[in-house]
């Protein structure tokens, strides 16, 4: 009997504590951002626009939210956030820096209208100095159509 006793109470206990977690705390201001059209001239990409809308958590990630309109159809895409590159000191959407800390989420596909919304948490230490945000054609990361100067 005593046993019995013993296991409900552990297991009233074990219940009890499942309610106390709790999603991480907001730590910073949410920053959106509007991104900038990279390929004006190209048909397939005339209208693209989007936000990249981030911010910071007490767990230390930062979850980044990037929506997107006017992409190809149907059609594969990643972003990352970048450094500063030097082919551009003004621009940064134009500076071709290194990708800092892989993808934000994974790759997905666009729907039947050309939109996008990409989510992903990345550890905030390992994004400074990010300067921009650009979403890529995941088959050919050369095609950047859209960019998020952050700075």
């Amino acid at each position: 009997m005593k046993k019995i006793a013993l296991m409900a109470l552990i297991g009233t206990l074990a219940l009890a504590s499942c309610g106390k977690n709790t999603a991480p705390e907001v730590t910073g201001t949410s920053k959106t951002i509007a991104f900038k059209a990279m390929l004006p001239n190209d048909v397939a990409y005339k209208g693209s626009a989007g936000t990249a809308k981030y911010i910071d958590l007490s767990s230390g990630d930062r979850a980044t939210t990037l929506t997107a309109t006017g992409l190809k159809a149907n059609t594969k895409y990643l972003a990352h956030y970048h450094l500063m590159g030097t082919a551009s000191t003004t621009d940064a959407c134009a500076s071709n820096g290194s990708v800092l800390n892989g993808m934000i989420g994974d790759a997905l596909t666009s729907d039947a209208s050309g939109a996008l919304t990409l989510k992903g948490l990345q550890n905030i230490a390992a994004l400074n100095g990010a300067a921009y945000i650009n979403i890529h054609e995941a088959a050919a990361l050369s095609v950047v159509p859209l960019c998020a100067p952050l700075k």
